[in-house]
């Protein structure tokens, strides 16, 4: 049978068909699934079922004063030299035993009932069997099988622990009576005087404290018997026979066990076709180098990135693990590979990942010029109950421009920080999408507060304005920005003049030499003002007030507010320059405008304008 099963396993393993279902195939799954939590319940039945019932017990009719007398009168009789009291005892004792067959059939029940309960919930699992239902029947059906065969094994074990206990009595606990009668007793007196209410309360006190003596054993005994025959023997006989029965049965009829069920195997062509696709561009990719003229491939590159962490996630979340894993295409069809994942210290949640690129030797000849050697990527909210309160929290922190003060950003700025330690600047890129995409910016600004310029990649990234692009009429959408610029200007003079601000320097202006990617969707109501507040910069210049926007594109209301009120802010939209992107590609909705998987797209109509602060 080890051979057996060693063949079995080697047959899996080696099987391109199995191969990657290896690790949940074969006849040791079975053991293996019964070793899992849920066995709480057939413990709840050996220490509190079971001892609740053999206590419930009642002996008031076996040991009543009439049936003791009888009992031991009709056993002594009137020849007490040729019949032996202890067939009294014998009878009493018979009598009182048997009532514990009671309580130990109903735990057999118990354990049987709780066993199929085990069966149909963690043998079957749904993440395991389930996607091959000929398979789960087949096992179902042969662990219940073995299940149905030894539950009356174990009750005829179990009731033979309880007979075998009546038909030998422990001499030492009941010479103490027949010594204490001899020394009361007078042997000349009728038996009906000698047997009085005194020594027959006596006896029933003895036998009574047999009884406890044995059904205490036997609630230690009865749960080994039942164990030993519906778990250990269960296992056994299922394994054995049903091995047996898959070795007898013809390949056509095995093979047919394997088919999966019919809406996987559809999810499962699905994502096959998705990577054909993938695996169709190949070529043009490969070909293609990583120059900046290059637009397309880089923005594909860096989505695709994002995208691998929103999976990697995702498959946190539904616990797929190795083969089952749906995240490494992502970076591998790119040829990254992923060094590390950034987790939230909060939630435990995945929310960006370290990617590094290593092309294979095949391509030697590929330029790499402008390709990065990693990449940090950011993934933003995602609308599942594991990640959504804490993503929706640090969603609020961006509207109160508080994210630089969050330990999520913490944790992600330390990993810039010592990426570019170790490898330079200039190997590294940053990525990031929605609230990953804020996440990204936040980093990529505060290093170049200190002259560090990382290129970046944010796509709908989001912009804390009324959506005045929203706006069809273009004359009163420019007038609403110039009165919000003038507003602005006002108050970030006042304050300032209140604050008596004499730092030297602009750090706006020390911003203006990085020019990160901005990726936004006219549609997109969460990133789409970063079109008008670039473009209305432009206007204001060419109708002689620049200055005024110039002092207002540095500041927010909302900020402008909350510095006043003495906290600090820090409005994460506000850059002096930009690569500006403008997918113009019609959206039918919100999903569409704000999803990333619009910018790995070829067909897209886009505009892109280069801004630079002055």
């Amino acid at each position: 049978m080890i051979a057996a099963r060693r063949r079995e396993r080697e047959y899996f393993f080696t099987t391109p068909e199995y191969k990657h279902l290896a690790n949940r195939m074969g006849s040791e799954l079975v053991p293996n699934i019964l070793r899992r939590p849920g066995g709480d319940k057939i413990y709840n039945v050996f220490d509190n079922q079971l001892p609740a019932a053999l206590k419930r017990l009642q002996f008031d009719k076996q040991l009543s004063m009439e049936n003791i007398r009888k009992l031991i009168t009709e056993a002594d009789g009137y020849q007490p030299h040729l019949i032996a009291p202890e067939q009294g005892y014998r009878r009493l004792i018979d009598s009182s035993l048997v009532t514990n067959r009671g309580p130990a059939e109903a735990a057999v029940d118990a354990v049987h009932n709780s066993s199929s309960f085990l069966i149909n919930n963690y043998l079957l699992d749904p993440q395991e069997l389930r996607q091959y239902p000929a398979l789960r029947v087949e096992v179902g059906n042969a662990a219940i099988e073995s299940l149905d065969r030894m539950k009356d094994f174990s009750r005829k074990a179990t009731l033979q622990l309880v007979d075998m206990e009546s038909s030998y009595l422990m001499v030492d606990f009941f010479r103490k009576l027949p010594q204490d009668v001899d020394k009361g007793g007078n042997p000349t007196h009728s038996i009906f005087d000698r047997y009085n209410d005194v020594y027959l309360r006596r006896i029933e006190t003895t036998v009574l404290s047999y009884v406890n003596m044995v059904r205490a054993g036997l609630r230690n005994s009865i749960p080994k018997s039942i164990v030993y025959c519906q778990v250990r023997e269960v296992k056994k006989s299922l394994l054995d026979h049903f091995f047996i029965e898959l070795g007898a049965m013809e390949p056509k009829r095995l093979s047919s066990l394997l088919n999966e069920d019919p809406s996987v195997m559809e999810r499962r062509t699905a994502l096959a076709k998705r990577l054909e696709l993938y695996k169709a561009a190949q070529a043009e990719i490969d070909a293609v180098a990583w120059s900046k003229t290059n637009v397309h491939h880089r923005r594909s590159v860096a989505a695709s990135l994002v995208q691998g962490v929103y999976v990697v996630e995702r498959d946190r979340q539904q616990k797929r693990e190795g083969s089952q894993a749906l995240g490494s295409p992502w970076w591998e069809f790119f040829n990254f590979q992923m060094l590390g994942q950034l987790k939230d210290d909060v939630d435990s949640s995945i929310f960006g990942a370290i990617y590094k690129f290593k092309p294979p030797a095949s391509h030697s000849n590929l330029s790499t010029d402008g390709c990065p050697c990693y990449v940090i990527a950011f993934r933003g909210t995602i609308n599942k109950p594991d990640s959504l309160t804490r993503d929706l929290e640090l969603d609020v922190h961006i509207i109160r421009n508080g994210l630089h003060s969050t330990s999520r950003f913490e944790i992600a700025m330390q990993a810039v920080r010592n990426m570019v330690a170790s490898v330079g600047s200039s190997n590294v890129w940053l990525a990031g999408h929605s609230l990953g995409s804020a996440m990204a910016l936040l980093a990529g600004k505060t290093m170049a507060k200190t002259g560090i310029f990382l290129e970046s990649f944010l796509f709908n990234s989001p912009f804390l304005s009324a959506p005045i692009e929203r706006i069809k009429d273009k004359k009163v959408k420019h007038g609403i920005r110039i009165a919000g610029s003038v507003i602005t200007a006002g108050l970030a003079l006042a304050m300032k003049k209140n604050n008596h601000n004499n730092r030297s320097g602009d750090p706006f202006l020390a911003l203006s030499a990085w020019f990160p990617c901005l990726f936004v969707n006219p549609a997109d109501h969460i990133c789409s003002e970063y079109v008008g507040y670039f473009e209305h910069r432009k206007k204001m210049e060419e109708i002689g007030v620049g200055g005024i926007e110039r002092l207002a594109t540095q500041h927010s209301l909302g900020g402008l507010f909350m510095s006043a009120m003495g906290k600090e802010s820090e409005p994460i939209h506000l850059i002096p320059s930009a690569n500006l992107t403008v997918n113009l590609t019609p959206s039918p909705d919100f999903k569409q405008a704000h999803g990333i998987h619009q910018w790995w797209r070829p067909d897209l109509h886009l505009e892109s304008i280069l801004y630079k602060y002055k």
